[in-house]
């Protein structure tokens, strides 16, 4: 017989043990907790006991007057709310209730919302309880005076509805300034109106130079960098601002400022702008005519459009210019029949003429292509595109600025670039040294007129500021500086 006790008796001892370790804690725990109770209740009924009389009877004064608040504000909660009407025009908290308010039979109410993503006005309104028949009324009386087709995610609507449920005032809003307001009259009829917005009107003069871009020198003044856009086109015809524009540019602009309330909204138009650099110094003025034509024109009655914009970008860089050139690609010297533009991809592409377009689709080493026709036997050719617009096929019709798609980087391509080409009666030509000629200027008394009362007191202006805002311009040395595109 061994003298070892057997294997499975000395687990079932381990077990054991184990279990008696595991369960002294639990109750170790539980053991303190009372201790610690006791001793509590034993402070409490020894304070208690050292209690005068007098601080008793004041403990339960106050106990009393307590129960008593507590009472009367159980009342009050209990109560009905008693508010007074908020205005429509002040009342946030009606406000809100009208965002969510539903029209219920027998009672008049007052209902506005925001037009959401893939919602129509007809569904909006039709949400809120209100009869086909009644919106169908209000939404084709506001239509005459306003195309419902224009409405985007965002406009606001408010409707006024009566016990029966017609809508007696219906007010459509798309922007601070454009709101139509639909009134219901005695005979049943509804009557529309676009509401006359009180806005008011500032003209400002700024003027600065070029050290980094044209977009970082507009914010330098305290504009909106989208004021540049506005500007550029002015030029659009006379300067390429993603070749042209240098460090030490200079450039002024009389523009105008909307605001409502005092408070700025909007840019105008621009009235005057001038820009300085190695193409020279243009100046462009705005001018409507006696006949209702209107444009920019220099300061000698030259109208400043011409058959072809400079570029089909609005603001970006040249990467690559007309000529012979190392392909990147291709690893060889080969001639180089175009311009590149680089862009980030999906930026926007106009039509540098008008025209009709022969060709939108693939094109080989070309990816996404488009050719247009124009006249005088001019072609232009848009290479590398990352989308074609909907609708430019062959045998379309495209006018000047029209966005006919977006940079991209398809076909033989190393990265987003815009490859920009032009023909003329079937050879190659360089699209920078095209003149192409003027539209018509202005002549007689009216030229006379435009000199005299807008042309040289405007540019007066723009020059006073120009002196007083940036220094003279640099001639030398200005062809030697790099190209700085604006952003």
């Amino acid at each position: 017989m061994s003298k070892y006790p057997p294997m499975d008796d000395l687990l079932r001892n381990q077990r054991r043990r184990r279990r008696r370790r595991r369960n002294r804690g639990p109750r170790r725990m539980l053991f303190l907790l009372v201790l610690i109770a006791a001793a509590a209740g034993g402070w409490w009924w020894y304070s208690q006991e050292d209690v005068q009389p007098e601080k008793k009877d004041m403990r339960g004064v106050a106990l009393s007057a307590a129960t008593a608040v507590i009472d009367e504000s159980v009342d009050a909660a209990r109560a009905p709310l008693e508010v007074e009407e908020a205005s429509e025009d002040l009342g946030t908290s009606k406000r809100d209730e009208e965002l969510t308010a539903e029209w219920t039979e027998g009672e008049s109410v007052a209902v506005r919302g925001v037009l959401q993503k893939n919602q129509s006005v007809f569904l909006a309104l039709q949400d809120r309880n209100l009869s086909a028949q009644a919106i169908h009324a209000v939404v084709s009386a506001t239509g005459k005076k306003f195309d419902f087709r224009r409405s985007r995610p965002g406009d606001e609507w408010f409707a006024q509805v009566d016990d029966e449920g017609n809508i007696t005032r219906f007010r459509y809003q798309t922007s601070p300034e454009d709101i139509w307001e639909t009134v219901r009259t005695g005979e049943g009829k509804y009557e529309t109106e676009k509401v006359e917005v009180p806005v008011q009107t500032r003209q400002e003069v700024i003027a600065g130079v070029v050290n980094s871009s044209l977009w970082q020198a507009m914010i330098e003044q305290g504009e909106d960098g989208s004021l540049i856009y506005r500007f550029a086109d002015i030029f659009a015809y006379t300067v390429d601002f993603n070749a042209e524009t240098r460090p030490g540019d200079r450039f002024a602009l009389a523009f105008e400022k909307i605001y409502l309330d005092g408070k700025f909204l909007r840019y105008g138009r621009i009235v005057a702008g001038m820009y300085a650099g190695r193409g020279g110094i243009n100046y462009g003025f705005y001018y409507e005519s006696d006949d209702g034509e209107s444009g920019y024109y220099d300061e000698n009655g030259e109208n400043l459009q011409r058959q072809f914009l400079k570029s089909p970008l609005a603001s970006v860089r040249v990467t690559s210019t007309y000529g012979k050139r190392y392909h990147p690609v291709l690893k060889r010297m080969r001639m180089h029949n175009g311009i590149d533009y680089g862009a980030p991809t999906g930026t926007p592409i106009r039509a540098v003429a008008d025209g009709t377009v022969t060709f939108a689709g693939w094109k080989g080493a070309n990816g996404k292509l488009i050719a247009i026709k124009h006249a005088n036997g001019y072609r232009t050719y848009y290479a590398h595109l990352h989308k074609i617009s909907k609708g430019i096929r062959p045998g379309k019709r495209v006018t000047k600025k029209t966005i006919i798609g977006q940079v991209g980087n398809t076909g033989r391509s190393t990265g987003p670039h815009l490859h920009f080409g032009m023909k003329r009666h079937g050879k190659y030509v360089n699209p920078r040294k095209v003149d192409f000629a003027r539209a018509e200027p202005l002549k007689g008394a009216e030229k006379t007129r435009f000199v005299d009362e807008i042309a040289t007191p405007l540019k007066e202006k723009l020059d006073a500021e120009l002196k007083k805002s940036a220094p003279a311009l640099p001639t030398a040395e200005i062809d030697d500086q790099p190209a700085v595109g604006a952003q």
